[in-house]
């Protein structure tokens, strides 16, 4: 697995944007020869956020505004940084000073893909720095990273005539410059070389190791690309040298990316237990700076695609191949390992490191008798398969390659979601791959409650669903999902009667005035229609949109079109039957609003919410919406109403999602499910995967709420309620039962 310097490099924030047009961007910094991690501690933002708030003089409140936006897009706060950075460039006009801020704010528009924007600021910094060569050259790199490719290497190549300085300013334009040819393949690796060489010599006779350390790292990455793996590796081995020596959390940035292309290296050589040693050692220094990785990199691509899946997955693989039977403790490693992919994605999925880093752990991870975890791992020549008890870890791999894997899991997914009868073959290829492997242990244990921790397309397909040929795998115990065992709290729930919060939708009001096209559409691709679903062919109605002929001089039509096929007459059944389960308070239609349902979670003490209602999770927090009856609640805005003093001291035990499906084909968008837990501080959450008919939905919130309320645990509850689904002729299909799933502490 090849990696980019810039990706890794400045996924730590640690030399700002001089991998990719920003040179010499820093706050006074400029002979000091290192841009790291540390370099722009908390303390900095503070004598900023200080000066700019008590200073008497107005452009020292300016200048100090605009240095804190450029710390805080160091640290990767792309929001917090603009607006400092904006407002220090509107103070300074047209005045040089004003150059500095302004390419700023041109690489965080690239960062957010708005390339116009970032045009525009490129340009007039370019034109306000004229007298300031190292902040013109950063415009002129950010202009020539907006040019089409084509164009690209022409404008490289006329700014490296412009390189001729000693200074330790040149050292930082000759890597940037050389990181931008390097992404031109082939056609640029000349100019790459000698960039990243005239880099290397110049930062060694001004004695800047840091600098040094990258542009050997860069060099390293060139001859990897290049397929010279014993160039490579002695660069990469100088740079390691380099970056070891220097003081602690220094050169944390360098340290994973060099660790890590020494494993591929030595992975590549052969040297299986030396690439053991420095994949471990890469990912020590990733869990070191866990808190510090941003979510995206200066190019707007995920770290967790980009650096931390294939990093951990390398570790992995190697722990499982290094020897023919990796000990307990090795073992313990790679579930640890898994442990971390899954956070890492699952932050991915939010955008928030701190919300997931708040619960891991939370609730302990001790397995009781009768339970065990299930960590399939989609390898790409084979499928790893890890069951953990209370009787320690058994592995076992099957020689599957993960194309035929993914293909299976598409294909029972599809079948399921349109309730066909090609469900079954899929089915029991998976149940072959992925249970079969364990029947014995499975039985010897007498395992009740099997909870899978599925990746990629896997978490598009009810376990409950597998088949062996016989009988459907819920008929042998309880099937629950979970994102990662670390991040599930296991804590047993409060003793007594649980009071329970119900929300539903079944005509939504204002909401549809606010509602933009996007999100409609959204809810109807997700198959939402009054009936929920699709049953054995019989097509949900789809809406043709509203488009501006048939809204031209009648809104009122166009809105009242959307509100009816938006309806859910199911819910008021569903609802009404919950409040004869469940003591509580019920919040239907014109009641359930935003704000009615904030001041009702913060005033009582529920242990239960349950919400019915449209609500659809993509591929992001950004993507996934619940709707109320006034307005969209984002993964966030439910975060926000259920801040009350209550819910963080008591946690939620159960947050039910009636109505709320994941997009269709999109296999992260049930990482929406557990997202909406930890955001919500509950303990589990119960959502569908594809729409639900609408008596299927209520006979199953019936069985599961009442076994609930009478004491049994979650995931065997929701068996008891699916079995009840199966063993009705007219319900027996699995796309009337199999859509439930619950996700998180299924005790």
């Amino acid at each position: 697995m090849r990696t980019n310097w810039v990706v890794v490099v400045g996924v730590l924030g640690a030399i700002a944007w001089h991998g990719c047009g920003g040179a010499e961007l820093t706050s006074g910094s400029a002979d000091t020869g290192a841009c790291v991690v540390g370099s722009v501690p908390e303390r900095s933002l503070e004598h900023w956020t200080h000066l700019r708030q008590s200073s008497p003089d107005e452009s020292v409140r300016a200048l100090a505004s605009g240095e804190l936006g450029l710390a805080l897009a160091r640290l990767r706060r792309y929001e917090q940084a603009e607006p400092p950075l904006q407002a220090a460039a509107n103070y300074f006009a047209d005045r040089p000073e004003a150059a500095r801020y302004t390419v700023e704010m041109g690489n965080l528009a690239l960062i957010r893909h708005r390339p116009d924007d970032a045009l525009r600021h490129f340009q007039r910094a370019r034109d306000l720095a004229a007298s300031d060569g190292a902040v013109s050259f950063a415009a002129e790199l950010g202009l020539a990273r907006l040019v089409p490719e084509r164009e690209r290497l022409a404008r490289l190549q006329r700014l490296s005539e412009r390189l001729s300085s000693e200074q330790t300013t040149a050292i930082r334009q000759h890597l940037a410059l050389g990181i931008q040819a390097q992404r031109l393949g082939s056609a640029g690796v000349a100019l790459a070389w000698r960039h990243l060489d005239s880099a290397s010599r110049l930062a060694a006779r001004l004695a800047q190791p840091r600098l040094q350390a990258e542009a050997l790292d860069a060099l390293a990455q060139l001859y990897e690309t290049q397929f010279r793996p014993e160039d490579a590796l002695r660069l990469t081995l100088s740079g390691l040298t380099l970056a070891r020596a220097m003081p602690p959390g220094d050169a944390t940035d360098l340290l994973i990316a060099l660790e890590w292309r020494q494993a591929r290296l030595y992975r590549l050589a052969g040297k299986r237990m030396a690439a053991r040693a420095a994949f471990q050692r890469a990912v020590e220094q990733v869990e070191a700076a866990r808190l510090d990785l941003p979510i995206f990199d200066e190019e707007g691509r995920s770290v967790h695609e980009m650096l931390l899946a294939p990093l951990y997955l390398g570790y992995v693989d190697l722990l499982l191949t290094v020897t023919p039977y990796p000990s307990q403790a090795d073992l313990q490693r790679v579930v640890e390992t898994v442990e971390s992919v899954r956070q890492t994605e699952l932050q991915d999925f939010l955008g928030d490191r701190c919300a997931v880093e708040a619960v891991r752990g939370s609730g302990g991870t001790t397995l009781r008798e009768g339970n065990a975890v299930l960590y399939p791992l989609i390898l790409p020549d084979r499928l790893e398969l890890l069951l953990v008890s209370h009787a320690g870890i058994v592995r076992r791999s099957v020689a599957i390659p993960a194309e035929s894997v993914h293909g299976a899991a598409q294909a029972l997914a599809d079948a399921l979601r349109s309730g066909t009868d090609t469900f079954l073959e899929p089915s029991k290829k998976l149940h072959a791959w992925l249970l079969g492997p364990f029947a014995d242990d499975l039985k010897r244990q007498s395992i009740r409650n099997l909870i899978v921790v599925p990746e990629g397309p896997l978490r598009l397909v009810p376990m409950a669903a597998l088949h062996d040929g016989r009988h459907f795998a819920i008929e042998d115990r309880a099937l629950t999902m979970v994102t990662g065992l670390s991040m599930t709290n296991l804590a047993t729930g409060a003793s007594g009667q649980s009071r329970t919060l119900v929300a539903g939708v079944s005509v939504p009001g204002q909401v549809v005035e606010k509602m933009e096209a996007a999100s409609y559409n959204k809810i109807v691709q997700a198959g939402n229609a009054p009936q929920r679903g699709v049953a054995r062919g019989v097509q949900t109605r789809a809406w043709r949109g509203v488009n501006a002929a048939e809204a031209d001089g009648d809104r009122h039509r166009a809105v009242e079109a959307m509100r009816a096929s938006l309806s859910l007459p199911g819910v008021r059944d569903e609802v009404e039957s919950l409040r004869r389960i469940l003591p509580g308070t019920v919040l239907l239609d014109d009641q359930f609003t935003v704000g009615r349902f904030q001041d009702e979670s913060g005033r009582g003490d529920y242990r239960i919410v349950h919400i019915a209602s449209h609500g659809v999770f993509g591929g992001s927090a950004d993507t996934s919406f619940i709707m109320a009856y006034d307005d969209l609640l984002s993964i966030n805005g439910l975060e926000a109403l259920l801040m009350s003093d209550r819910l963080r001291a008591r946690p939620i035990e159960l947050l039910g999602l009636s109505a709320c499906e994941t997009a269709e084909g999109n296999d992260r968008a049930p990482l929406g499910f557990a997202g909406v837990a930890i955001k919500a501080r509950a303990r589990a959450v119960l959502g569908t995967l594809w729409p639900v008919e609408d008596n299927a939905a209520k006979t199953a919130m019936q069985r599961f709420y009442g076994a609930v309320a009478e004491g049994r645990g979650k995931g065997a509850a929701l068996r008891e309620a699916q079995l009840a689904l199966l063993a009705n002729p007219e319900t027996a299909h699995p796309f009337f039962w199999a859509p439930f799933v619950l996700i998180g502490n299924w005790q």
